[in-house]
């Protein structure tokens, strides 16, 4: 039996079985795309990073079986696309949050912002009371915080801890610090004034002590120069007596004793018999011889 070709030519391009799989799964996913960009940019950024780490996982493998895409250029074309609407739902989510209004509050006068001075600052909220801070611990002594004219000064307590303290109590902390430091100063001043003075007295007490006994010794050794010099002084007179009595030329004779019927006419006689100056009881003696009657004559 003598077989006739097909009236019909054969179709040289057949389509095959499932070839329109990716461009039906291309519409539904941006119709997804679109309306989570709108609605949930938030999930759209999930789905796009699980898009993109799956499309990364295709190209190396060539293929990507979910959506029927089998060429790597398509693949690489998938991840482009992801690329980019990630980058969308970013832009998207942050325009979102920018825009989005905080929810109506009571309105409140707008407090003066806190500033705090130091070397290394501590930023503060603005709507926060200065206030509020009175009695916390702070760091170090060189802070202040300042909210408009008022100020708080980082000082030491009673306890020795550094808190937040009000200008009121910073300026008597440091009249009183100034005023202890003057009572301090004033002490140690009357301390050192005293320490000279007691030791000024010392030294002049010394000074008396030592020219006391500079002066008694001077008195001794004047007192032992005089002695000396009365003792030599008395020596001298003696040994000048003793010379006057050796150098005398008459020495005393005793008187020879006249026999006792002696007589003398006159003194002469009695000097010529040696018996000069004669007493009474002695031989020869008369009242004659004795003018002036005192017992001695031819005196």
């Amino acid at each position: 039996m003598t077989q006739f070709p097909s009236p019909m030519p054969p179709d040289r391009n057949p389509k095959k079985k499932g070839g329109n799989r990716p461009l039906i799964f291309g519409i539904l996913t941006a119709v997804l795309v679109l309306v989570l960009l709108i609605f949930v940019p938030g999930a759209l950024i999930f789905f796009m990073v699980v898009g993109f780490i799956a499309a990364l996982i295709g190209l190396f493998i060539g293929k990507l079986p979910i959506p029927g895409v089998t060429n790597r250029k398509r693949v690489a074309a998938v991840l482009g696309s992801t690329f980019v609407l990630l980058l969308m739902a970013l832009t998207s989510l942050g325009l979102r949050l920018g825009t989005t209004d905080p929810a109506p509050a009571v309105a409140q006068p707008e407090a003066p912002a806190i500033a705090v001075t130091a070397e290394s600052p501590t930023p503060t909220p603005s709507e926060t009371m200065l206030a509020d801070f009175l009695g916390q611990s702070c760091e170090g002594d060189e802070l202040v915080m300042e909210q408009g004219p008022d100020k708080l000064f980082c000082d030491q307590n009673a306890a020795k801890t550094l808190v937040w303290t009000s200008s009121e109590d910073h300026d008597a902390a440091i009249a009183a610090a100034k005023e202890a430091e003057q009572k301090a100063e004033a002490e140690r001043k009357a301390a050192a004034e005293k320490k000279a003075s007691e030791k000024a007295a010392a030294e002049k007490k010394k000074a008396q002590q030592e020219a006391a006994a500079k002066k008694k010794a001077e008195e001794k050794a004047a007192a032992k120069k005089a002695a000396e010099k009365a003792e030599a002084q008395e020596a001298a007179e003696e040994a000048a007596r003793l010379a006057e009595i050796e150098s005398k030329e008459e020495v005393y004779k005793a008187p020879a004793k006249a026999p006792s019927n002696a007589y003398y006419a006159n003194c002469t006689a009695v000097r010529a018999a040696g018996a000069a100056p004669i007493y009474a009881g002695d031989p020869g003696y008369s009242r004659k011889l004795d003018r002036d009657g005192d017992g001695v004559g031819c005196e």
